[in-house]
């Protein structure tokens, strides 16, 4: 674990600043961090290579834990693609895709080809069904429609509300349907 102050940001890394030593992490997209100058607790994970030493850092233990499975269990995913399935869908969400055996939600993953999907269900769906990772398991639909209106320009905290609210009134409604009503009332 790294903690410190952020020194400076990106959105897939940062420089965390420990006694006047700044040391480069790269982190999810969703990663939450503070404003430039203000605390920081990173959950990191190191990654040793001959020419290079990576560091990896997640908000929570459960996300840096997924993350060292993916890059360890899976042959054929690095460090790069585990950190793009961290960026493009919250620890549950991946969770439930696995689980639920979910090959087009997974292929949609930059890096993440349909076999590369099968492939990954299959080394991981027996390794994860014990863990308990926090969070509430959004279904394909609610993905759906949270990845398109984070297309339209939304972030997606604030997506992921608007599709919360419009199930709350429509429980079965279609990807398309969320959509049109997170519009319409927003």
């Amino acid at each position: 674990m790294l903690e410190g102050r952020l020194g400076y940001r990106t959105p897939l890394s940062c420089i965390v600043e420990i006694q006047g030593v700044g040391y480069e992490v790269f982190v999810p997209l969703m990663a939450d961090l503070p404003e430039i100058g203000g605390a920081v607790k990173l959950w990191i994970y190191t990654i040793y290579r001959e020419d290079n030493h990576s560091l990896y850092g997640f908000n929570t233990m459960e996300e840096r834990d997924f993350f060292k499975l993916i890059v360890e269990k899976v042959s054929g995913i690095g460090p790069k693609t585990a950190l793009a399935m961290l960026s493009k869908f919250k620890l549950p969400e991946l969770n439930g895709f696995i689980m639920t055996k979910n090959v087009t939600m997974l292929a949609g993953i930059s890096g993440i080809g349909k076999k590369t999907a099968e492939k990954l269900i299959l080394e991981l769906s027996d390794k994860i069904k014990d863990r308990a990772w926090p969070g509430e398991v959004l279904n394909s639909a609610q993905s759906d429609a949270v990845l398109g209106l984070v297309a339209l320009g939304y972030k997606r905290p604030e997506a992921e509300t608007m599709v919360r609210k419009i199930m709350e009134k429509f429980p079965t409604a279609s990807a398309d349907q969320l959509i049109k009503n997170a519009i319409t009332i927003r």
